[in-house]
């Protein structure tokens, strides 16, 4: 049989799972000499790194977009301007979606080192339920 059958899946075990060379080759009983050729060969790393950075700039424009959405829903109640179903319903869906256990920059310019963990904390959380969302 051919090698080429587990090329598959060993550059998904490394480009995905980030896995390390040395355990794919145990893993697929192949050598780690194929393995560097092939990572080589089909440059690997770039395109590990490129999908590492745009999900990187995908969460970045994904948090900068629910702060927005959050100001515009604050400031809707701040104003008692009712706000649409739909408005609910994306801005749940966004939620869902923020990577908010991950620390994020604040301000590039400013405070470059200075990140911030849990950026939704429970009484923030509670805030929204009881206020944007109605919920006692």
């Amino acid at each position: 049989m051919t090698k080429m059958k587990f090329y598959k899946q060993a550059r998904t075990m490394y480009i995905e799972e980030n896995i390390p060379i040395d355990i794919i080759s145990q893993s697929l009983n192949i050598s780690r000499r194929t393995l560097f050729y092939w990572k080589k060969k089909y440059e690997w790393d770039k395109t590990y790194f490129e999908k590492k950075h745009n999900k990187e700039i995908f969460n970045q424009e994904l948090l900068d977009f629910t702060k927005k959405f959050i100001k515009k829903l604050s400031k809707d109640i701040d104003n008692h301007i009712p706000f649409s179903q739909a408005e609910v319903y994306s801005f749940l869906n966004i939620l869902k979606n923020t990577p908010i256990s991950k620390q994020f920059k604040i301000s590039k310019t400013k405070q470059k080192q200075q990140k911030v963990k849990d950026l939704f904390t429970p009484e923030y959380i509670k805030y929204i339920e009881k206020y944007i969302l109605g919920i006692q």
